[in-house]
């Protein structure tokens, strides 16, 4: 009897590797049976795995770190750099979108601290783009606590700001391309206030533990489809689209699918184990974070403490297990 692999992810690119990989009939030899679960966002992904609702999957940078802090969740690689396509957006009239160059050292953030003041912000808050919006405002020397943040989630977000309603949206792909199709202008994203956003690989700690061997297997389909998107992009645009707009539930074209390829950097196994183990990579961005999080008084100095004493709970023994394996064939 083979042990089910309950499997987490969002509607994103980072859900898709295993959602192809069954779809493609490459777990039928696969050691586990897979469960496959979909959750609008990190904040309910992380709630779901505190009820012990899912065993590994793939969240942002502020959900894995959450969950790391407050259940041991082990962070067992990258699954893209997300910096880029954590973005802000406003309607082409907005004053901000005229505005470019206005902050110094930061050419690609739209206005300044006085067009930005006040303004109704529509934002994921605790996600890895409510991160994104909080390194923008720092950048022009503002806080949260200057801006009118209303949380949504991501489609609800978008029907909002589609409607009229609020000043600035904050997205992340693939809605971003629906933005950018709608010639609403980009003011700021993770990159453009100079932050690195890597995107989790995660498992529950009691399972790696138990199953570490299950943990290794999962992770070397997963990273196998990765690589494979990286060296061939075009192949995975119709599957791709496929998983947004039949099993997601988005409306995307191709052209935007193709957008993914350009804004997400991907890493192979080699490239994952160094940004793992070297503390300026993968561990100064978790570190970035987590002092955005305590800033934010999302977590406490305790946590902090905690979180950055465990390294940040990253784990690259999966990651070197499934380099030897291939190494070994």
């Amino acid at each position: 009897q083979k042990i089910e692999l309950r499997t987490s992810a969002q509607p994103c690119l980072h859900g898709f590797p295993m959602w192809y990989a069954e779809q493609t009939g490459m777990l039928k030899d696969a050691p586990f049976t897979m469960k496959f679960m979909l959750f609008a966002s990190g904040a309910p992904q992380t709630e779901a795995l505190a009820a012990d609702q899912w065993d590994i999957g793939t969240m942002g940078t502020v959900p894995t770190m959450m969950a790391s802090m407050r259940y041991g969740y082990k962070l067992i690689g990258i699954s893209n750099e997300e910096a880029a396509t954590n973005d802000i957006w406003v309607r082409p009239d907005s004053p901000l979108a005229k505005a470019a160059g206005a902050v110094p050292n930061y050419p690609d953030i739209y206005g300044n601290a006085d067009l930005w003041k006040g303004k109704k912000i529509l934002a994921t808050t605790v996600s890895t783009g409510h991160y994104a919006l909080t390194s923008t405002l720092k950048a022009m020397g503002l806080k949260d606590s200057d801006v009118n943040i209303v949380h949504m989630e991501q489609g609800q977000a978008m029907t909002a700001f589609n409607a009229g309603e609020g000043d600035i949206l904050q997205l992340w792909a693939p809605l971003s391309y629906v933005a950018e199709a709608k010639k609403w202008v980009r003011v700021s994203s993770g990159a453009a206030a100079k932050v690195s956003i890597a995107g989790g690989i995660g498992v529950r700690k009691e399972f790696a533990e138990k199953h570490p061997d299950l943990t290794i297997a999962w992770l070397n389909i997963y990273m196998g489809i990765l690589e494979d998107m990286k060296a061939n992009p075009d192949k995975y645009v119709k599957p791709l689209l496929d998983y947004f707009n039949s099993y997601c539930g988005l409306e995307l074209t191709e052209d935007m699918v193709k957008l993914e390829f350009k804004y997400r950097p991907l890493y192979t196994v080699s490239e994952q184990v160094r940004e793992m183990e070297t503390p300026s990579m993968l561990p100064a961005s978790l570190r970035g974070v987590a002092e955005f999080m305590l800033s934010q008084g999302r977590i406490r100095q305790k946590e902090f403490d905690g979180y950055v004493k465990q390294n940040f709970f990253i784990d690259a023994s999966f990651m070197k297990k499934v380099a030897q394996e291939r190494a070994a064939k």
